[in-house]
């Protein structure tokens, strides 16, 4: 590979990496809204309120296969030559995976009236297939029945749709749609994280008492103090001390590894002590627990007893 090769790659990383971080993800995610909403006979408010939400909100109209639904698309930052206009350039969009279907209290009324409930779920499948399908079932206002209410939960528990509620306020179903796009345009970063969280840095995630949160090179000295902590005789005070002298665990590993005297040395460290210094006794670390760490990062026999 070249170098203007690989400066293309490592550019193009950094942009997808930006594009994907908190704050920043949502400028390249737009709602797609199916043209038949302005048939609707809440389209025109609804249009007006996105609009009103213009700085939060980027959408475009146009024939979706599923009736008064919405998609969400994402920009992958890949210009690409239009067919149309040979020197123009157009931004590639990606479809999410994520499709909400408007549903109304008339509109569920009327299918329990014709017992006819899993025509829903059927056209979700049959229209968009492979796709995370959320139902936004407004209300009119008026109080739900119990029929209206047992057929939402069969909805959601006989079929698996993510059900979400709102009132008749369109404010109400654009701040639904603000919700539901901030979480789609942040999937893919806390997806990564969770990737990352995964493996062995799982151990460093703060998700119970005294673990180490590590984020970047944040936390790596509170994380190499936690270990040498967790060894028997390495109290608070020998862990400073140990430290001090090796700043990260490669610096000891290596002077181990190469330097003879490296146990002797260890063990003649004197330990940092708190306190009034006239009520302080030199105490050094000591050959044993030198020997310890020796035997701890250069044994290559598992079943060996430290």
């Amino acid at each position: 590979m070249d170098s203007n090769s690989d400066k293309l790659r490592k550019k193009h990383i950094r942009d997808q990496q930006k594009r994907i971080r908190p704050g920043e993800c949502q400028k390249y995610i737009r709602l797609v809204i199916d043209s038949r909403f302005m048939s609707a006979s809440y389209g025109r408010q609804f249009i007006a309120e996105l609009n009103n939400a213009a700085g939060d909100l980027k959408y475009e109209v146009r024939n979706l296969a599923l009736k008064e639904s919405i998609i969400w698309e994402r920009s992958r930052g890949q210009l690409t030559l239009a067919l149309e206009q040979a020197n123009a350039l157009t931004e590639d969009w990606q479809r999410e995976k994520q499709v909400a279907k408007i549903l109304t209290q008339e509109e569920l009324q009327q299918m329990i009236k014709k017992d006819n409930l899993a025509q829903l779920p059927e056209e979700l499948s049959t229209k968009c297939p492979n796709m995370h399908h959320i139902v936004i079932y407004i209300s009119n206002g008026q109080k739900q029945s119990h029929s209206e209410s047992a057929a939402l939960i069969e909805l959601q528990v006989m079929h698996q749709l993510h059900i979400l509620q709102i009132n008749s306020s369109m404010k109400g179903l654009v701040e639904e749609l603000k919700r539901l796009t901030k979480a789609i345009a942040e999937a893919p970063y806390k997806q990564q994280k969770n990737e990352t969280l995964a493996s062995f840095k799982k151990f460093l995630a703060n998700d119970k008492k005294q673990c180490v949160r590590v984020e970047g090179t944040n936390g790596f000295g509170r994380l190499w103090q936690q270990h040498l902590n967790r060894l028997p005789l390495v109290t608070l005070e020998v862990a400073e001390t140990i430290i001090e002298r090796f700043p990260c665990p490669k610096l000891l590993i290596e002077d181990l590894k190469n330097n003879s005297e490296a146990v002797k040395q260890i063990g003649d460290l004197k330990i940092k002590r708190s306190g009034p210094k006239v009520l302080q006794v030199d105490r050094r670390i000591g050959n044993v627990l030198a020997y310890k760490l020796y035997m701890l990062y250069n044994c290559t026999d598992p079943n060996t007893l430290i």
